[in-house]
């Protein structure tokens, strides 16, 4: 590995990294895959880089201003270190320690939730979706978890069909209005949305649709991986989107459909892509509970939140952060108290 990043802590101080990480930078994104597959050895350092970039950038404030406390976190964390130096030999996990030191110096001083060195919960579990139509109606918001593990969430006056078989022999569906795509991977299962004026096929990535019958234009937004839009009165004619891009088709026949690449609507604030405003959600917290903090969820995702253990209801957080799906959410929230959650078609059940 290059010895100017020695560990997780050094790719996150990068500032080419970090835009890398928002996918707001395909030059960066381009760098750091490149770099990331000619030095595989990198591959550990990379994802705890991601992962620990995943937790500063869940709106704890300025990310600018955590980066240098995560710099002087570091300086802390080898003291700690140094101080816990038998520790760590007994325990085997020096690597852990010094990344859970350094997250949590810094997300402590942040104002984020606070972590501890506990396990986290289960990833979720995916039970079948068992209809094919699903409207949302005058709902903001409708969270759908596909058999797949894919997480679809819908805005409103949106209609999603699943093609029969879904999940089994194909991965296909149908999608009028606006919808937010997390899809999971599965090469041998291409990931195909159907709208009015095109086909997106993918593999895995994020993405988010919006094909209002009422609208003379079909818009698709990028954020992770790679999507292939084919128009379906020119079958021949696609456009490869990379991250930080999205596609308009400005409807009008087939002789004057407009196609058009540009760049993601960045916020100069938030430096968040306004295409997903309608779906990211800021939470601020103080000292709630686990089933207040659900409550807010559901009202948010258009998803049934429900327990199956009254202590797990009690754990208390404090905080801010942001998030574009429910489990997003509910995976930051096991970072402090871990919990364990099954995602079903249309609730998630929360277990100690």
């Amino acid at each position: 590995m290059s010895d100017q990043y020695r560990n997780a802590e050094d790719f996150v101080c990068d500032e080419s990294f970090q835009r890398y990480c928002l996918g707001t930078d395909p030059s960066a994104t381009d760098f750091w895959e490149n770099w990331i597959k000619e030095h595989p050895e990198a591959s550990g350092e990379i994802t705890e880089a991601r992962k620990l970039f995943s937790m500063l950038n869940a709106n704890q404030g300025n990310l600018e201003q955590q980066v240098r406390e995560l710099k002087d976190g570091m300086e802390r964390s080898m003291l700690l270190k140094e101080g816990f130096g038998q520790l760590e030999a007994r325990s085997r996990r020096p690597r852990r320690w010094l990344y859970a030191g350094v997250a949590a110096a810094v997300l402590i001083v942040a104002g984020t939730f606070f972590l501890t060195d506990r396990p986290a919960g289960k990833p979720a579990a995916v039970l079948p979706v068992a209809v094919s139509t699903v409207k949302t109606g005058d709902e903001p918001r409708k969270t759908l978890m596909l058999a797949d593990g894919s997480i679809l969430t819908m805005r409103n006056n949106t209609t999603v069909s699943l093609s029969e078989g879904f999940s089994k022999t194909n991965r296909v569906l149908s999608l009028s209005g606006e919808a937010f795509f997390d899809v999971k991977p599965d090469p041998e299962h291409p990931f195909i949305v159907h709208t009015k004026d095109a086909s997106i096929e993918v593999l895995g990535t994020v993405f988010n649709v919006s094909a209002y019958p009422g609208n003379a234009y079909t818009e698709t937004a990028l954020f992770r991986g790679r999507v292939e839009v084919t128009s379906k009165e020119d079958p021949s004619r696609k456009t490869v989107l990379m991250p930080s891009q999205k596609l308009v088709i400005q409807s009008g026949g087939r002789r004057d459909t407009s196609f058009a690449v540009r760049s993601l609507a960045v916020d100069p604030v938030d430096h968040k892509a306004k295409e997903i405003a309608w779906i990211r959600s800021r939470l601020k917290i103080q000292d709630e509970s686990l089933e207040q903090i659900a409550q807010r969820l559901e009202q948010w995702y258009g998803i049934s939140i429900v327990f199956t253990d009254e202590a797990v209801k009690q754990y208390s957080y404090s905080g801010t952060f942001e998030s574009e799906t429910v489990i997003k959410a509910l995976e930051a929230l096991q970072l402090s108290y871990p919990f364990n959650f099954v995602a079903e078609q249309d609730r998630i059940v929360i277990s100690k």
